[in-house]
């Protein structure tokens, strides 16, 4: 299963988080020079890989009884956060945005 979001920061598109059946990469676009995503992703020109889901991505979804009350009304696993974050990417806390389809 292959799934990719665009990763948006201050409302600039900064790069792309996929998932590829159980590996995780994100990797900043080519030409981003802005600050960082997070300390865990320092800008570089290399692809960052991971077999979960990144903590830094994984705590921008829902938690406790918000998580499972998402993934009822969403029909999402509740285990998926990726595919929670894919739903609601674009209404998350903070500066950063995921955008599903770009």
């Amino acid at each position: 299963m292959f799934r990719q979001v665009t990763v948006i920061l201050y409302g600039k598109k900064i790069g792309y988080l996929r998932q590829e059946d159980t590996d995780f990469t994100f990797e900043y676009l080519s030409d981003y020079e802005g600050i960082p995503l997070s300390l865990s992703f320092p800008v570089e020109k290399r692809v960052f890989h991971s077999a979960v889901l990144f903590p830094y991505f994984a705590s921008l979804a829902p938690e406790g009884w918000l998580r499972s009350r998402v993934s009822e009304l969403q029909k999402i696993d509740e285990k998926d956060l990726f595919g929670m974050l894919i739903q609601n990417g674009s209404n998350l806390l903070g500066a950063v945005q995921l955008i599903a389809g770009e």
